[in-house]
């Protein structure tokens, strides 16, 4: 099933709440106003802290993901220094490691990875350098090793949601208030219901998107696939997509590019995978 995306979202809700703002009947209470204002107040004070928060987890979470990747790309090239059997390995394993990457999602890659990610370096612990370029060139891919994990456990802690239950709890207390109110306080005129609805749907689309941005929803398909993908066209490999993303919609593949597509016999479970080519996957498809 294709999931429904944020504009979808948007849409859906302002028509419901246009429609709600113009069918329900108009009820005139005394200190709506006051209600308003109260809830605004306090809404705009707790969604911004969260926002703030969130939207810094985020920007961190992009970087680190470009570090990551980066520094991957160096120890491969760095590799072919040595040539070789070890060149050969170095270029398996990052490729294991990134098609694992991409099965799971970026809350919890980091874990289930972290095999793939030493064998990378596996090679380089039996290698004697022959030369002083082999030599900086180990010495290097080593430095990788110290460095890109602490980029990968950083990821760990920026890429969980940030925002709790309870705290969404009183977000969509404060923010149905204020809805509530909006409603309350509209008049039987046409542009003042269209108003309601408009102000509603601002409140709506704050959390919406504040919901996208702590899933890290709002941009999953270049951060969960087109990064790591990248990277495997860099080391001259075909593109690799999990089904699961291609049935739901996340990702689109790339037109004229051959790519290979996981299939999992189990899914949810990521346990067991075979990989294809794109064409036989659309024979089968």
């Amino acid at each position: 099933m294709t999931r429904m995306n944020l504009f979808a979202e948007l849409a859906l809700s302002f028509i419901v709440l246009l429609l709600l703002a113009i069918l329900l009947p108009v009820a005139n209470i005394d200190n709506v106003d006051a209600i308003l204002a109260s809830a605004t107040f306090l809404y705009g004070i707790f969604y911004g802290f969260e926002a703030a928060v969130v939207l810094q987890n985020f920007s961190s979470l992009k970087t680190l993901l470009a570090t990551e990747t980066a520094g991957i790309l160096s120890v491969f090239n760095l590799s072919k220094i040595l040539g070789g059997e070890t060149h050969q390995r170095v270029e398996e394993n990052i490729e294991n490691y990134l098609i694992k990457a991409i099965d799971y999602p970026l809350v919890s890659y980091v874990q289930e990875t972290n095999k793939e990610f030493f064998e990378i370096f596996e090679p380089l612990r039996k290698y004697e350098p022959k030369t002083e370029a082999e030599s900086a060139a180990i010495a290097y891919m080593h430095e990788g090793l110290y460095y890109i994990p602490q980029s990968r456990n950083q990821i760990a802690q920026v890429a969980p949601r940030d925002v709790d239950p309870p705290e969404w709890g009183m977000l969509l207390i404060l923010g149905s208030i204020i809805i509530f109110a909006l409603f309350l306080g509209r008049d039987v005129d046409i542009i003042s219901k269209i108003a309601a609805a408009i102000f509603s749907m601002a409140v709506v689309g704050s959390l919406l998107l504040l919901e996208e941005i702590d899933s890290n929803r709002i941009q999953e398909a270049h951060l969960e696939y087109e990064m790591f993908n990248r990277t495997l066209d860099a080391i001259g490999k075909k593109r690799y997509y999990p089904e699961f993303a291609l049935k739901k919609g996340v990702v689109k593949v790339p037109r004229g590019k051959e790519y290979r597509v996981g299939k999992f016999p189990h899914y949810p479970s990521l346990e067991e995978r075979h990989i294809i080519d794109s064409q036989d996957y659309h024979i089968i498809g």
